[in-house]
């Protein structure tokens, strides 16, 4: 049988154009501005790529005329795009970040999907279509706006709006028209993977009249996976080194810390498969990374690591923090744009930290500053021992300070006085100071009191993800038997969110968190969806359940270490980007094991790499539970 020749309409390199370029198929590359010079008529099919960069194409009126006649010849044409082709013709380019696209079609070899299926283009460029003919067109992906994890329901509304069709099957139907940056698929980490394979499949089978091999391409990632056959501590080993690599690696060390690190990678993933970088260097992130870089240095050895670590928390104390006398002396600024800012608990991982360090080395470096960051926290902590969610200074008198200490706050969130209380705790360990010991505990017994109707940000795992360190800490503190039953009741709890993978499934019973779109949001759709978040929730628990096994001696809580240990090994991130290697996400779907979830939070999206939430913390509980008998002493 005589084979296809395929004119491939394009400037520029693309997955899809990659695809076509391994296949036994004849092609021939003309460029866009090039159409008029030739013969199309020689082709039995065109597939006009123009995702390749930012603007659309359009043609102009003599590549025009040879297009229109083409797809007036009945041959098959598929259309990326373009700004205009056939009777269609668009709105200019506009995001896809917040939204998604659904699965419609009713006909078709798309392999496992179903009506309704969710795929996520991350942060795309899309034309929307105008349409006056008023005839029905045939959808296979539409976009929407969702709350749905996988599937959505889709409404009437939704499937007449014209304006919506992102994929489909235009009049005469020899038209295929995509009308976003679909052709560089897999560089720009389309998800589910398997999802778009199926889509990338059926266009090239279609364009082509052949079977092409879209799995021919690597990915730009895949997990780590953990090895049953090998040591767990040795594995742990690797997947620290790893994680320390990618601060120098991808370059999120500023002049080797002494102007600290960058927060880390945002969500937003380009069609060119580029990522957006956090440059701004913020105070909680610099000292969550010292403490990598500390606990590094005691696993290896390496001094190197010990200078980073001590330029690093220089930075938070000697730059960050305010020192002018007055009310707010002692006061932990929040970034270096949000100067005036003070959030408690950010605050409390820049102290917890140093204080590791000081208990640990038995230095006193910085410990005056520690006291009078806590002190200024003190003053502006309410009556029942919690704070509220942020102070700013530009506001904040001393007659406002004088409020806040004398009223109740009535903010019993993990969240965001959790590790602030835990900091006040360590604080009373380290110094001896009453105060800090009777203001923690007070804080924490308000706490439980609300538990587990605490106030929650983004969902009830995340609450109890974030209270399983100062419960250690609180019974550390007083020995008493029922604060040590809290802990093992948060931790009880956690266990029913527990997923076969090894992680916990993001949940919120009765949906008191928050989603909403454009700010911050939860990951969680409905309960039971197959998603960890690793940036709000499990995050804390490697250097949680490792305290918690220091302070109670119990092997129940080593096991609970080794347990999300090997999660974390599981499901790092291996990567010839240098920018993502060694890291983990915010979002994983531990069904598909991919990086994939909600897509509504303005800034820490699924794919958001923060260096301190994430990867500094992530690895530090990692480092404190492999040296747990050499920490052992000091608790």
């Amino acid at each position: 049988m005589e084979q296809k020749r395929i004119a491939v309409i394009t400037g520029g390199e693309s997955d899809f154009l990659s695809i076509i370029e391994k296949a036994s198929v004849p092609f021939q590359t003309i460029k866009p501005e090039e159409v008029d010079r030739h013969e199309l008529d020689s082709f039995d099919s065109l597939l006009i790529l123009g995702g390749y960069r930012e603007q659309p194409i359009v043609f102009g009126p003599r590549e025009r005329v040879k297009l229109e006649a083409f797809i007036r010849s009945g041959k098959r044409v598929f259309s990326e795009y373009c700004q205009s082709i056939g009777d269609i013709y668009c709105d200019s380019p506009e995001s896809t970040r917040f939204e998604k696209l659904a699965f419609c079609a009713e006909e078709g070899d798309f392999g496992s999907l179903a009506r309704g299926d969710l795929l996520d283009d991350q942060c795309n460029t899309r034309l929307k279509p105008y349409d006056f003919s008023g005839l029905p067109k045939k959808a296979i992906l539409r976009y929407v706006r969702t709350r749905a994890h996988s599937n959505a329901d889709l409404d009437s509304e939704q499937l007449d709006d014209f304006s919506n069709m992102a994929l489909w099957f235009d009049l005469p139907s020899n038209l295929l028209i995509c009308n976003f940056r679909i052709s560089n698929f897999v560089k720009a980490r389309f998800s589910p993977a398997g999802r778009w394979q199926s889509i990338a499949q059926f266009i090239l089978g279609w364009s082509c009249g052949q079977e092409l091999d879209v799995g021919s391409l690597p990915p730009v990632y895949r997990l780590n996976q953990f090895d049953s056959a090998l040591p767990c501590d040795a594995q742990v080993h690797a997947c620290v080194e790893r994680a320390i690599s990618w601060f120098t690696n991808a370059n999120m060390l500023v002049d080797d810390g002494k102007n600290g690190v960058m927060e880390g990678l945002a969500t937003e993933i380009y069609p060119d498969g580029s990522q957006r970088v956090l440059a701004g260097v913020r105070n909680d992130c610099t000292a969550e990374t010292a403490l990598v870089f500390y606990m590094n240095y005691l696993r290896s050895g390496e001094v190197r690591n010990l200078e980073i670590s001590d330029n690093l928390l220089s930075l938070c104390f000697d730059a960050f923090q305010c020192k002018e006398e007055g009310h707010l002396k002692g006061m932990l600024r929040w970034t270096q744009t949000g100067w005036g800012v003070c959030y408690q608990d950010d605050a409390a991982r820049v102290l917890i930290p140093q204080l590791l360090k000081n208990l640990y080395s038995g230095s006193v470096d910085y410990a005056e500053e520690c006291v009078e960051a806590l002190r200024f926290l003190v003053r502006s902590t309410g009556t029942d021992g919690t704070r509220v969610w942020r102070t700013d200074n530009g506001n904040l008198t001393e007659q406002r300070m004088r409020e806040l200490g004398s009223t109740p706050a009535r903010y019993p969130s993990a969240h965001y006085n959790a590790y602030y209380l835990g900091a006040l705790l360590l604080a009373y360990k380290v110094t001896g100071l009453e105060e800090f010991k009777e203001a923690g505990v007070r804080g924490m017994e308000t706490m439980m009191a609300a538990y587990p109707h605490t106030i929650r940000e983004h969902s009830e795992t995340q609450e109890m993800c974030r209270l399983i360190l100062p419960l250690s800490w609180l019974y550390w503190v007083t020995g008493e038997q029922r604060h040590k039953d809290w802990l093992y009741r948060v931790s009880g709890d956690l266990t029913k969110f527990k997923h076969a993978s090894g992680g916990y499934l993001e949940w919120d019973t009765g949906y008191a968190a928050e989603i909403k779109e454009g700010a911050e949001s939860s990951l969680l759709a409905n309960n039971g969806d197959p998603v960890v978040d690793m940036l709000y929730s499990l995050n804390w628990l490697p250097m949680g359940f490792a305290q918690a096994f220091l302070v109670t001696k119990d092997p129940y809580f080593r096991e609970l270490w080794e347990e999300i240990a090997r999660f974390f090994i599981a499901v790092q991130i291996r990567s010839g980007d240098k920018m993502i290697d060694g890291t983990w996400t915010r979002a994983l779907d531990v069904e598909l094991m991919e990086v994939n979830g909600l897509v509504a939070d303005a800034g820490w999206g699924p794919w958001a790499i923060e260096s301190g939430w994430t990867v500094a913390e992530i690895a530090s509980g990692l480092v404190v539970g492999l040296q747990s008998e050499e920490l052992a002493r000091f608790y």
